[in-house]
């Protein structure tokens, strides 16, 4: 850390020097402009004028000459695309084969505003045509949560009337879940990349790592609602299987429950509140428990099923009793700005 003091100019201005090294680096010269953005901790971070070049124009190029596995050019291409790179050119010493151009068509389909900007034999060029400033991460954290909330209601839907069509396409909307959290990890790569982004969108590095923790969260929240789907079909049809069916039906609307009730404390500022919010999924993961002893009761099939929806409630509970914790270390991180005055 390079420790420097605050001088007096003309009477009445502060001024500090910059490191040497630093500004050799980033080229600058005298009369360059610099940008000063204040934070909310009382800091200030410092960037050169020509930073204002959004991060959705750094390249990212993969060469896929020679791979025949799928399923890697995919996770290189999501890699790509949630590190922030706002072109991602694809490239091949030979012509791309099928199965490339295949996962590039499953991944513009997947990933939102990502499109193809250039095709030839041997090089695709993706360019993403989301503007991080127009797409606030609020929005999809409330689309997010609205969709996991909706599969759940669905599941505890099916169980309660025995009728699985309604969670059909659950799957389907996982997927709307994980496009939206994919978009939310870009974005905070961007903003981390980018101090000019941070600045147009109002929003300081705190608040951008609590949005991207909480989309993580709810992603995973997603990932077991799609087990519970899978395994509540084996219970439901089946009349020996209809006091199960109502028992876990029950607890899913508990559990839907609590996890609207954290999201909605997450800006309370009331760590008390937060803090029975904690207690409350800590007892009705515990309450989920009977459901592995009533699940004993029956076969080997319906046993395994409810056992394992058991488990994914509880995790939804517990990642419920995580969003609560959240919100009250957020109120306690809240910085005293007269503790902070001398904080440059």
């Amino acid at each position: 850390m390079d420790i420097r003091r605050v001088q007096m100019t003309g009477g009445s201005s502060f001024i500090v020097t910059l490191p040497k090294d630093w500004a050799e680096s980033v080229g600058l010269k005298k009369n360059d402009p610099l940008r000063l953005s204040p934070q909310q901790d009382g800091s200030i971070i410092i960037t050169t004028a020509d930073s204002d070049a959004s991060s959705t124009y750094f390249a990212k190029t993969i060469d896929v000459s020679g791979m025949t596995d799928p399923d890697l050019i995919f996770r290189m291409l999501v890699g790509a695309y949630m590190s922030g790179f706002g072109i991602i050119e694809v490239v091949s010493s030979s012509r791309l084969s099928n199965t490339v151009l295949d996962v590039i068509d499953k991944m513009t389909q997947m990933a939102i505003g990502l499109e193809i900007l250039e095709e030839h034999d041997n090089k695709i060029v993706l360019k993403d045509l989301v503007d991080p400033s127009e797409m606030r991460m609020g929005k999809s954290l409330e689309r997010m949560r609205v969709l996991v909330r909706n599969m759940l209601t669905d599941i505890s839907s099916a169980l309660r009337n025995d009728d699985a069509s309604s969670v059909d396409d659950i799957i389907g909307r996982d997927n709307d879940v994980d496009r939206l959290g994919w978009l939310i990890t870009k974005q905070t790569n961007m903003f981390q990349r980018d101090v000019g982004l941070l600045k147009k969108i109002g929003m300081d590095h705190s608040e951008i790592t609590s949005n991207y923790t909480i989309g993580r969260i709810i992603e995973r929240i997603g990932d077991h609602t799609v087990v519970i789907s899978g395994n509540s079909r084996r219970i439901i049809g089946n009349p020996a299987f209809e006091s199960l069916r109502e028992e876990a039906s029950k607890f899913c609307d508990l559990v839907i429950s609590i996890f609207m009730k954290a999201l909605s404390i997450l800006h309370s500022n009331d760590p008390k509140l937060a803090s029975d919010c904690v207690n409350e999924c800590r007892d009705l993961s515990e309450s989920i428990k009977v459901l592995n002893k009533h699940a004993l009761e029956k076969d080997y099939d319906a046993a395994l099923a409810i056992t394992v929806m058991a488990g994914s409630l509880r995790r939804i509970c517990e990642y419920s009793m995580d969003i609560s914790e959240l919100a009250i270390n957020a109120t306690m991180g809240k910085v005293d700005k007269k503790k902070t005055s001398q904080t440059a």
